[in-house]
């Protein structure tokens, strides 16, 4: 049986890590109050009686969503194609350290996980949030969205 995988995603320094901490129950979850401290996708087992019920990904954060969304839309021309042109980005940015945090967030969506996506509760919506949805709702992959309010 496969384990069911969630890639955990979202802007810098919005709880991700925390949160995969909490839905992972694993202290061992480097979280940090700076922004950026995740710079590798980790992933982590939710056990309960040694059995693995659910992994979640920790992610970087995406910090260049509309150059992105920006390069898909340009490499796109059908909608049904959208899944494939994100396995596109993926494959040709894969070593650019332009895009290391988006190929971070994106690898593990692309091999069939799940998506959490984070919010910060306590900001107003902005264009980013827009860009970084598309993205995702282009990946073709069933998400939800948590809201999580950061006091700043």
């Amino acid at each position: 049986m496969t384990i069911p995988t969630f890639a955990v995603v979202g802007r810098p320094n919005k709880g991700k890590s925390s949160i995969v901490a909490t839905l992972a129950r694993d202290d061992a979850v480097y979280i940090d109050a700076r922004a950026g401290s995740t710079r590798e996708a980790q992933s982590y087992p939710m056990q309960v009686d040694g059995e693995t019920l659910y992994e979640l990904v920790d992610t970087p954060g995406l910090q260049r969503a509309r150059s992105v969304l920006d390069w898909l839309v340009a490499h796109c021309s059908d909608a049904a194609a959208r899944p494939e042109t994100v396995k596109a980005f993926l494959a040709q940015h894969e070593g650019d350290s332009r895009y290391h945090d988006e190929c971070q967030a994106l690898r593990p969506i692309v091999a069939g996980a799940g998506i959490i996506y984070v919010v910060d509760g306590s900001c107003p919506y902005g264009a980013d949030y827009e860009a970084e949805m598309e993205i995702l709702r282009w990946s073709g992959r069933p998400s939800l969205a948590l809201i999580n309010p950061i006091e700043g």
